[in-house]
């Protein structure tokens, strides 16, 4: 697979998510070729929880020994993983607005 590479959009969403659907995950990508990742998104209505997971092999589960800080909109995180993917789980009631776009940085 060739690298990605900063600047390109890594994954986006804009359909409301909702409790039945929830957890919405992205698929893993390959971290090969960027070191930060700037995420943006604004969510409205429940409970919504978003985070980044990292594994090895972008195949099995997420690992827990990668440990990704609590996402914030607008701030970009250093990428610790091989492979990373985004999680956003919806409770309490279903959101009325679920708008996500990520970009890779160098």
């Amino acid at each position: 697979m060739p690298p990605t590479l900063p600047g390109y959009k890594i994954f986006e969403n804009s359909a409301v998510v909702t409790t039945a659907a929830s957890p919405l995950l992205s698929a893993w990508i390959d971290t090969t070729g960027f070191t930060t990742v700037v995420p943006w998104f604004t969510f409205a209505g429940g409970t919504t929880v978003f985070t980044v997971e990292g594994n090895f092999d972008g195949v099995s589960a997420a690992d827990a020994d990668f440990a990704y800080a609590g996402l914030t909109s607008g701030t970009s995180f250093t990428v610790v993983s091989p492979f990373i993917r985004f999680r956003l789980v919806q409770t309490v009631a279903d959101a009325t607005k679920s708008k996500i776009f990520i970009q890779a940085r160098a």
